[in-house]
């Protein structure tokens, strides 16, 4: 069984203003993610989830068939968090 692990994913294009959080939201729910998305001041969104790198790519997968706005790009990153998500939610 693979180990969790805290991952950042930050997405860029129109993703706000476009209900992409609660896209987000709904899918994270869907699959059983931990975590958080919220928008950024420079116009991206930002994903922080843990859990394992399977869960990770299904949810990427997930994201690359949004109905919602238009992802010009995926980055993914390590993420230096220590907080335990019971759940995943929408920060604003």
């Amino acid at each position: 069984m693979d180990e969790k692990e805290y991952f950042c994913i930050r997405l860029s294009g129109v993703v706000q203003g476009v209900g992409m959080r609660y896209y987000i939201n709904s899918i994270a729910q869907k699959i059983n993610l931990s975590g958080y998305v919220r928008n950024l001041s420079d116009g991206r969104v930002e994903c922080v989830i843990y859990d394992t790198p399977q869960k990770l790519e299904q949810f990427i997968e997930l994201l690359n068939n949004s109905p919602r706005g238009r992802i010009d790009g995926i980055t993914v990153t390590d993420y230096t968090g220590t907080e335990k998500f019971q759940d995943f939610t929408i920060r604003y």
